[in-house]
């Protein structure tokens, strides 16, 4: 009877093993990773809840042809270190089939070469023309270039007349990537009559911002994070310069506004997208849907545009795998991917036929005006 019992047992520990385990196979593991905590934690988990609120629609309407997907998320720590790190567990442990890429990109490059050895698409979140133009194969982007949205609002800079450029940047990658794609989109056609830099963690600019003032320059380009930006806007007009400010999407975060108050007003920056003032001002059907589904799923309105990077890059990939012919095969995921046009996203409708990684060719400009951020017409 022991043994009767013992064998019984023993079947049924292995029925159950083998059911729980064949159950956890019927679901398809994409991977994210991001800042979720460090300086920029606030973007990072913006991604995040962008990211799990796709998921959910996803699963809801029947997942990819039929299989729900699940998002396995790590914390990068705002680092390149944390990066490598999530990224190799994604790839190692949890043999995930794609992945959202961090809202940093220098955090992307740092792990972009475990995932092209190990043929994992990767959609990143952050801005910089860095990682898509570094010859990866796997790699792609789920919000717009950073030049898109700085050519815009160096075109509003064009419509203003502006002649002489101050430039104040944070002394990091970000900065450095950033301001090099702007001087590239000044060209000839201004002249930069002083540069000044600061460091992630300062919080006084007045030095730097006195010599950008005695230098009396037509505009200032600002680029850093949101929190250093609305910082030093309120310094900026706190010390006498009443002029445009022009930079990067960062600007379009509505703690600008909720921090910098009144000094954010005649800001003119470029964005893919911005998170509006209510549902009701949302620029497109997409974006309104996900912002009813966001504030009924966590109770606001997020507060970053980073969401919207989430949200776009799970929908590419799920797209991507709905329509490859093999997804446990990466090239036939990269086919796929490669084949996605006029796909309608938050940001705009994405096309990555020409290779390049980019799916987005344009950005808009927008004004902060008496506390909301408005149009801006550089036409």
């Amino acid at each position: 009877m022991k043994k009767f019992f013992a064998l019984l047992f023993t079947f049924v520990f292995v029925f159950c093993f083998v059911t729980l385990t064949e159950a956890a196979s019927e679901e398809i593991k994409i991977g994210l990773y991001g800042t979720i905590t460090g300086p920029n934690a606030l973007a990072g988990e913006m991604m995040e809840k962008g990211a799990m609120l796709a998921v959910e629609e996803i699963n809801e309407a029947g997942g990819i042809n039929g299989t729900p997907i699940k998002l396995v998320v790590y914390d990068d720590k705002s680092t390149p270190e944390g990066a490598v790190k999530a990224v190799t567990r994604l790839v190692d442990v949890d043999k995930v089939v794609a992945m959202v890429g961090s809202n940093s990109s220098p955090n992307i490059l740092a792990g972009a070469q475990i995932t092209e050895e190990a043929g994992v698409l990767q959609v990143g979140g952050g801005t910089s023309p860095s990682y898509t133009n570094a010859g990866f194969n796997y790699i792609f982007r789920g919000t717009a270039n950073a030049q898109l949205p700085n050519k815009a609002f160096v075109a509003a800079m064009h419509k203003n007349g502006v002649e002489t450029v101050a430039i104040f940047s944070v002394a990091s990658e970000y900065g450095k990537s950033g301001v090099a794609s702007v001087k590239e989109l000044l060209g000839d056609d201004f002249k930069v009559v002083v540069e000044e830099t600061y460091q992630s963690t300062d919080t006084d600019y007045t030095g730097q911002i006195a010599k950008i003032i005695n230098a009396n320059p037509d505009a200032v380009v600002v680029y850093g994070m949101t929190n250093e930006l609305a910082l030093s806007l309120k310094q900026f007009r706190r010390n006498g310069y009443n002029k445009h400010i022009y930079g990067p999407e960062g600007l379009g975060v509505p703690d600008i506004i909720n921090v910098a108050g009144d000094a954010a007003n005649g800001v003119i920056f470029g964005s893919g997208a911005v998170i509006p003032a209510s549902i009701d001002d949302a620029v497109n059907s997409i974006e309104k849907n996900m912002l009813e589904k966001f504030v009924a799923k966590y109770g606001a309105l997020p507060v970053s545009d980073v969401a919207y990077r989430g949200y776009d890059s799970v929908l590419l990939i799920a797209e991507a795998l709905k329509n490859a012919a093999d997804i446990t095969d990466p090239d036939s995921i990269r086919e796929a991917f490669l084949n996605i046009k006029d796909f309608p996203g938050i940001a705009g409708n994405y096309d990555f036929s020409d290779g390049s990684g980019d799916g987005l060719d344009q950005a808009r400009a927008y004004i902060i005006e008496d506390g909301k951020n408005v149009p801006f017409d550089t036409n």
